[in-house]
Protein backbone atom coordinates (compact mmCIF):
# COMPACT_ATOMS: atom_id res chain seq x y z
CA UNK A 1 0.00 0.00 0.00
CA UNK A 2 2.06 3.13 -0.89
CA UNK A 3 1.38 5.81 1.70
CA UNK A 4 1.66 9.72 1.06
CA UNK A 5 0.06 11.38 3.95
CA UNK A 6 1.20 14.22 6.25
CA UNK A 7 1.85 12.82 10.03
CA UNK A 8 3.31 14.64 12.40
CA UNK A 9 4.28 13.08 15.77
CA UNK A 10 3.66 14.80 19.08
CA UNK A 11 6.02 14.92 21.84
CA UNK A 12 5.64 16.40 25.27
CA UNK A 13 8.82 16.60 27.20
CA UNK A 14 9.20 17.73 30.90
CA UNK A 15 12.76 17.10 32.43
CA UNK A 16 12.98 13.80 29.67
CA UNK A 17 16.99 13.70 29.40
CA UNK A 18 17.25 10.54 29.86
CA UNK A 19 14.54 9.50 27.25
CA UNK A 20 14.95 12.00 24.21
CA UNK A 21 17.78 11.35 22.07
CA UNK A 22 16.25 7.45 21.66
CA UNK A 23 12.86 8.83 21.38
CA UNK A 24 13.48 11.10 18.71
CA UNK A 25 16.79 8.72 16.36
CA UNK A 26 13.61 6.35 17.18
CA UNK A 27 11.13 8.74 15.22
CA UNK A 28 13.81 9.73 12.39
CA UNK A 29 14.38 6.07 11.44
CA UNK A 30 10.63 6.07 10.58
CA UNK A 31 9.96 4.50 6.92
CA UNK A 32 7.37 6.79 6.86
CA UNK A 33 8.25 10.95 6.62
CA UNK A 34 7.35 12.40 9.64
CA UNK A 35 7.57 16.35 11.18
CA UNK A 36 8.03 16.21 14.37
CA UNK A 37 6.61 19.02 16.92
CA UNK A 38 7.73 19.13 20.54
CA UNK A 39 5.83 20.66 23.07
CA UNK A 40 7.86 21.25 26.22
CA UNK A 41 6.38 21.62 29.59
CA UNK A 42 8.97 24.18 31.42
CA UNK A 43 11.82 21.28 31.84
CA UNK A 44 14.59 22.19 33.74
CA UNK A 45 17.30 19.64 33.47
CA UNK A 46 18.47 20.58 29.12
CA UNK A 47 16.17 19.09 28.01
CA UNK A 48 15.24 22.02 25.68
CA UNK A 49 19.16 22.82 25.24
CA UNK A 50 19.67 19.47 24.41
CA UNK A 51 16.80 19.35 21.25
CA UNK A 52 18.17 22.69 19.73
CA UNK A 53 21.72 20.97 20.01
CA UNK A 54 20.88 18.39 18.43
CA UNK A 55 17.91 18.30 16.81
CA UNK A 56 17.32 21.08 14.56
CA UNK A 57 14.63 20.22 12.40
CA UNK A 58 12.66 19.82 15.11
CA UNK A 59 9.42 21.93 15.37
CA UNK A 60 9.93 22.87 19.12
CA UNK A 61 7.37 24.82 21.51
CA UNK A 62 8.50 26.32 24.71
CA UNK A 63 6.21 26.86 27.63
CA UNK A 64 7.06 28.42 30.72
CA UNK A 65 5.20 26.17 33.10
CA UNK A 66 4.15 23.18 33.25
CA UNK A 67 0.52 22.71 31.21
CA UNK A 68 -0.13 19.01 32.15
CA UNK A 69 -0.31 16.05 29.19
CA UNK A 70 -3.60 17.14 27.73
CA UNK A 71 -2.93 20.70 27.33
CA UNK A 72 0.31 20.53 25.82
CA UNK A 73 -0.63 18.07 23.64
CA UNK A 74 -3.70 19.68 22.33
CA UNK A 75 -0.86 22.89 21.13
CA UNK A 76 1.09 20.32 19.40
CA UNK A 77 -2.58 19.02 17.89
CA UNK A 78 -3.61 23.01 17.16
CA UNK A 79 0.22 23.37 15.32
CA UNK A 80 -0.09 19.95 13.55
CA UNK A 81 -3.74 20.84 12.00
CA UNK A 82 -2.88 24.28 11.00
CA UNK A 83 0.32 23.00 9.22
CA UNK A 84 -1.88 20.47 6.97
CA UNK A 85 -1.76 17.26 9.54
CA UNK A 86 -3.69 14.59 8.39
CA UNK A 87 -2.51 11.68 10.81
CA UNK A 88 -1.06 12.38 14.61
CA UNK A 89 1.03 10.26 16.47
CA UNK A 90 1.02 11.43 20.37
CA UNK A 91 4.24 9.69 22.03
CA UNK A 92 5.83 10.09 24.95
CA UNK A 93 9.34 11.26 25.98
CA UNK A 94 9.84 8.00 27.63
CA UNK A 95 8.78 5.64 24.47
CA UNK A 96 10.68 4.60 21.74
CA UNK A 97 9.43 3.57 17.79
CA UNK A 98 10.11 0.69 15.35
CA UNK A 99 11.08 1.55 11.90
CA UNK A 100 7.81 0.34 10.71
CA UNK A 101 5.52 1.37 13.95
CA UNK A 102 3.93 4.32 12.14
CA UNK A 103 3.50 2.86 8.76
CA UNK A 104 1.75 -0.18 10.14
CA UNK A 105 -0.58 1.99 12.61
CA UNK A 106 -0.94 4.49 9.61
CA UNK A 107 -2.02 1.84 6.87
CA UNK A 108 -4.57 0.32 9.76
CA UNK A 109 -6.09 3.49 10.40
CA UNK A 110 -6.54 4.45 6.78
CA UNK A 111 -8.31 1.44 5.90
CA UNK A 112 -10.95 1.45 8.98
CA UNK A 113 -11.23 4.94 9.31
CA UNK A 114 -14.23 4.09 12.04
CA UNK A 115 -11.50 3.71 14.53
CA UNK A 116 -10.76 6.90 16.73
CA UNK A 117 -7.56 5.91 18.37
CA UNK A 118 -4.54 2.88 17.29
CA UNK A 119 -2.20 2.17 19.42
CA UNK A 120 0.85 -0.89 18.82
CA UNK A 121 1.93 -3.12 21.02
CA UNK A 122 3.35 -1.59 24.31
CA UNK A 123 6.73 -3.68 25.09
CA UNK A 124 9.39 -2.75 28.28
CA UNK A 125 12.09 -0.52 27.57
CA UNK A 126 13.99 -3.60 27.07
CA UNK A 127 11.73 -5.30 24.77
CA UNK A 128 11.82 -8.00 26.59
CA UNK A 129 8.39 -7.82 27.89
CA UNK A 130 5.32 -6.64 27.41
CA UNK A 131 4.67 -3.57 29.36
CA UNK A 132 2.69 -4.91 32.77
CA UNK A 133 -0.23 -2.17 32.60
CA UNK A 134 -0.89 -2.91 28.53
CA UNK A 135 -1.50 -6.55 29.75
CA UNK A 136 -4.56 -5.40 31.67
CA UNK A 137 -5.29 -2.96 28.04
CA UNK A 138 -5.08 -7.16 26.30
CA UNK A 139 -6.21 -8.75 28.84
CA UNK A 140 -9.86 -11.28 27.86
CA UNK A 141 -12.18 -8.97 29.96
CA UNK A 142 -10.78 -5.95 28.11
CA UNK A 143 -9.88 -7.18 24.55
CA UNK A 144 -11.36 -10.15 23.81
CA UNK A 145 -9.72 -13.27 21.74
CA UNK A 146 -6.28 -11.72 21.38
CA UNK A 147 -4.63 -14.10 23.95
CA UNK A 148 -7.02 -17.23 22.57
CA UNK A 149 -5.50 -16.50 18.67
CA UNK A 150 -1.65 -16.11 20.34
CA UNK A 151 -1.77 -18.80 21.98
CA UNK A 152 -3.90 -21.58 19.62
CA UNK A 153 -1.61 -20.13 17.35
CA UNK A 154 -4.90 -18.50 14.75
CA UNK A 155 -4.86 -15.60 12.05
CA UNK A 156 -4.16 -12.85 14.63
CA UNK A 157 -6.23 -9.92 12.96
CA UNK A 158 -4.95 -6.66 12.41
CA UNK A 159 -6.72 -4.96 14.59
CA UNK A 160 -8.62 -5.66 17.99
CA UNK A 161 -10.53 -3.68 19.66
CA UNK A 162 -9.86 -2.68 23.50
CA UNK A 163 -11.46 -1.32 25.81
CA UNK A 164 -8.70 1.21 26.97
CA UNK A 165 -5.21 1.85 26.15
CA UNK A 166 -2.82 4.59 27.33
CA UNK A 167 -1.90 7.35 25.26
CA UNK A 168 2.00 6.74 25.27
CA UNK A 169 1.39 5.87 21.89
CA UNK A 170 -1.69 6.73 19.92
CA UNK A 171 -2.73 7.47 16.75
CA UNK A 172 -5.45 10.18 15.63
CA UNK A 173 -6.83 11.05 12.03
CA UNK A 174 -7.60 14.59 11.35
CA UNK A 175 -11.71 13.20 11.21
CA UNK A 176 -11.16 12.33 14.94
CA UNK A 177 -9.98 15.81 16.24
CA UNK A 178 -12.76 17.18 13.90
CA UNK A 179 -15.50 14.60 15.68
CA UNK A 180 -14.45 13.91 19.38
CA UNK A 181 -12.07 17.07 19.66
CA UNK A 182 -8.69 17.16 22.08
CA UNK A 183 -8.01 16.17 25.43
CA UNK A 184 -10.49 17.63 28.18
CA UNK A 185 -7.81 20.35 29.61
CA UNK A 186 -9.93 19.33 33.35
CA UNK A 187 -7.35 16.64 33.47
CA UNK A 188 -4.15 17.84 34.41
CA UNK A 189 -2.41 14.86 34.32
CA UNK A 190 -3.73 10.69 34.52
CA UNK A 191 -7.07 10.50 33.59
CA UNK A 192 -6.82 12.79 30.31
CA UNK A 193 -6.76 9.47 28.61
CA UNK A 194 -9.78 7.78 30.16
CA UNK A 195 -11.73 10.75 28.90
CA UNK A 196 -10.64 10.49 25.99
CA UNK A 197 -11.63 7.17 25.26
CA UNK A 198 -14.61 7.97 26.90
CA UNK A 199 -15.73 10.12 24.27
CA UNK A 200 -14.74 8.07 21.48
CA UNK A 201 -16.84 5.85 22.39
CA UNK A 202 -19.65 8.71 22.82
CA UNK A 203 -18.96 9.05 19.10
CA UNK A 204 -18.85 6.15 18.18
CA UNK A 205 -15.62 5.40 17.16
CA UNK A 206 -13.47 2.35 17.54
CA UNK A 207 -10.19 2.18 20.12
CA UNK A 208 -7.90 -0.27 18.96
CA UNK A 209 -4.32 -2.23 18.93
CA UNK A 210 -2.46 -3.12 15.97
CA UNK A 211 -0.34 -6.08 16.83
CA UNK A 212 1.83 -5.81 14.20
CA UNK A 213 3.34 -2.76 15.20
CA UNK A 214 5.42 -2.53 18.42
CA UNK A 215 6.44 -0.03 20.70
CA UNK A 216 8.74 0.31 23.57
CA UNK A 217 7.36 2.16 26.73
CA UNK A 218 10.78 3.02 29.02
CA UNK A 219 9.42 3.49 32.13
CA UNK A 220 9.59 2.23 35.73
CA UNK A 221 6.00 0.97 36.37
CA UNK A 222 4.46 2.87 40.14
CA UNK A 223 3.03 1.08 42.50
CA UNK A 224 -0.04 3.60 42.74
CA UNK A 225 -2.13 3.64 45.76
CA UNK A 226 -5.61 4.31 45.80
CA UNK A 227 -5.76 8.20 47.58
CA UNK A 228 -7.11 11.07 46.78
CA UNK A 229 -6.14 12.05 43.42
CA UNK A 230 -7.26 8.73 42.28
CA UNK A 231 -10.18 9.28 44.01
CA UNK A 232 -10.94 12.87 42.69
CA UNK A 233 -10.08 11.72 39.13
CA UNK A 234 -12.43 8.47 39.32
CA UNK A 235 -15.35 11.40 40.48
CA UNK A 236 -13.94 12.92 37.65
CA UNK A 237 -13.62 10.72 34.93
CA UNK A 238 -17.91 9.67 36.37
CA UNK A 239 -19.14 12.67 36.28
CA UNK A 240 -17.52 14.00 32.82
CA UNK A 241 -18.41 10.93 30.85
CA UNK A 242 -20.91 11.69 27.99
CA UNK A 243 -21.90 7.80 27.93
CA UNK A 244 -24.33 8.38 31.34
CA UNK A 245 -26.14 11.23 32.20
CA UNK A 246 -25.54 12.76 35.23
CA UNK A 247 -25.90 16.57 36.15
CA UNK A 248 -23.34 18.52 38.59
CA UNK A 249 -26.22 18.84 40.76
CA UNK A 250 -26.97 15.31 41.34
CA UNK A 251 -23.51 14.43 41.53
CA UNK A 252 -23.42 16.88 44.49
CA UNK A 253 -26.71 15.72 45.81
CA UNK A 254 -25.42 11.97 45.87
CA UNK A 255 -21.81 13.61 47.20
CA UNK A 256 -23.23 14.66 50.22
CA UNK A 257 -25.25 11.59 50.93
CA UNK A 258 -22.41 9.72 50.69
CA UNK A 259 -21.04 11.57 53.05
CA UNK A 260 -23.01 11.88 55.69
CA UNK A 261 -23.26 7.99 55.66
CA UNK A 262 -19.43 7.72 55.90
CA UNK A 263 -19.58 10.33 58.99
CA UNK A 264 -22.72 7.90 60.09
CA UNK A 265 -20.31 4.70 60.19
CA UNK A 266 -17.30 6.34 61.20
CA UNK A 267 -15.50 6.23 57.91
CA UNK A 268 -13.16 9.13 58.45
CA UNK A 269 -11.33 8.31 55.33
CA UNK A 270 -14.20 7.86 52.86
CA UNK A 271 -16.01 11.16 54.65
CA UNK A 272 -12.74 13.08 54.16
CA UNK A 273 -12.82 12.04 50.55
CA UNK A 274 -15.82 13.01 49.35
CA UNK A 275 -15.92 16.09 51.66
CA UNK A 276 -13.04 17.76 49.03
CA UNK A 277 -14.22 16.35 46.33
CA UNK A 278 -17.71 18.22 47.09
CA UNK A 279 -15.46 21.25 47.27
CA UNK A 280 -13.50 20.65 44.35
CA UNK A 281 -17.27 20.34 42.54
CA UNK A 282 -19.16 23.56 44.04
CA UNK A 283 -15.77 25.39 43.17
CA UNK A 284 -16.27 24.26 39.43
CA UNK A 285 -19.30 24.28 39.25
CA UNK A 286 -20.28 26.54 35.90
CA UNK A 287 -17.24 24.87 34.13
CA UNK A 288 -18.15 21.67 34.65
CA UNK A 289 -21.20 21.92 33.10
CA UNK A 290 -20.14 24.41 30.35
CA UNK A 291 -17.65 20.87 29.83
CA UNK A 292 -20.70 18.69 29.89
CA UNK A 293 -21.81 20.62 27.05
CA UNK A 294 -18.54 20.68 24.87
CA UNK A 295 -17.75 16.91 25.07
CA UNK A 296 -21.03 16.34 23.19
CA UNK A 297 -19.89 18.84 20.73
CA UNK A 298 -18.46 18.29 16.91
CA UNK A 299 -15.87 20.80 15.43
CA UNK A 300 -12.36 20.46 17.21
CA UNK A 301 -13.23 20.46 20.91
CA UNK A 302 -10.84 21.77 22.94
CA UNK A 303 -9.16 23.06 20.39
CA UNK A 304 -8.44 25.99 18.41
CA UNK A 305 -8.30 24.70 15.04
CA UNK A 306 -10.93 25.52 12.39
CA UNK A 307 -11.46 24.37 9.16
Amino acid sequence: MDIKKKVFIIIVTYNGMQWIENCLKSVLSSSVTVEIIIVDNGSNDGTVEFIKSNFKDVLLFEQDQNLGFGQANNIGLDIALKNNGEYFVLLNQDAYLEKDTISLLLQEMILNPEYGILSPIHLNGKGDKIDLYFQFYISPNNCPDFFSDLFLNKVVKNIYDVNFVNAAIWMLSKETLKNVGGFNPYFFHYAEDNDYVNRCNFKKRNVGVVPKAIAYHDRNVPNRKFDLKTFINLKDLDLLNPNRVCSAKKMIIQTIKKSIISIIKLKKRDAFYNYQYLKKMIKNYHLIKRIQITTREDNYSFLTYKD
